[in-house]
């Protein structure tokens, strides 16, 4: 099969919704409002000959933990750990997780993978890596960044191979079931 890679339309809300419904549970689905919001950057991978979107990728800023916790805050949460880390929030796994988290990086906005599917028919065929070196290309010389459910074995392996470091857990990111997220970054140097 030969694919097209490029840049997602207005036109494809469609044909990723209904890719993304393929792809998820509808616990992890998403409405096309939330999808309408990436189209500016997105990348689709179509087969050539049919021109049926058979793969997604959608960028955007993704911030680890979007609230920041004070020490006052400790009494009340009970929330940090005796190094002050917020447990059941952000649970950094390595010394890079540490630094990421001592930097505060986890409260700001980073460049990274918001939303990748391949049609589970194609899936094997090379196609989600292909995808994720677009991202890496469009987003040189920037750290980037991903979520994944902790259960999603597969996906944590491919973005290993390709370079992230798993460096933190963030807990109960994901519901219906709740599910820790691994956090995941790349410096894209």
């Amino acid at each position: 099969m030969k694919v097209k890679i490029r840049r997602t339309t207005n036109d494809d809300l469609d044909n990723i919704f209904n890719l993304h419904n393929k792809c998820f549970t509808q616990n992890d689905c998403w409405y096309k409002s939330a999808i309408k919001n990436y189209l500016h950057s997105g990348i689709v991978v179509e087969n050539s000959e049919t021109k049926e979107l058979v793969g997604v990728l959608l960028q955007g800023k993704i911030t680890a933990c979007n609230q920041e916790f004070t020490e006052d805050m400790t009494s009340q949460f009970n929330n940090f750990d005796a190094k002050g880390y917020m447990k059941d929030i952000f649970e950094p796994v390595n010394k890079e997780g540490h630094d990421f988290y001592n930097k505060k990086l986890h409260l700001k906005e980073i460049d990274g993978i918001v939303m990748i599917c391949v049609d589970p028919k194609y899936r094997g065929k090379g196609l989600g890596k292909k995808l994720i070196e677009k991202h890496f290309y469009d987003n040189k010389n920037r750290t980037v960044c991903l979520n994944t459910r902790r259960s999603n074995i597969n996906a944590y392996q491919l973005y290993k191979s390709m370079g992230y470091s798993h460096i933190a857990f963030i807990k109960n990111k994901y519901f219906l079931p709740t599910e820790d997220s691994i956090y995941m970054i790349k410096e894209n140097m």
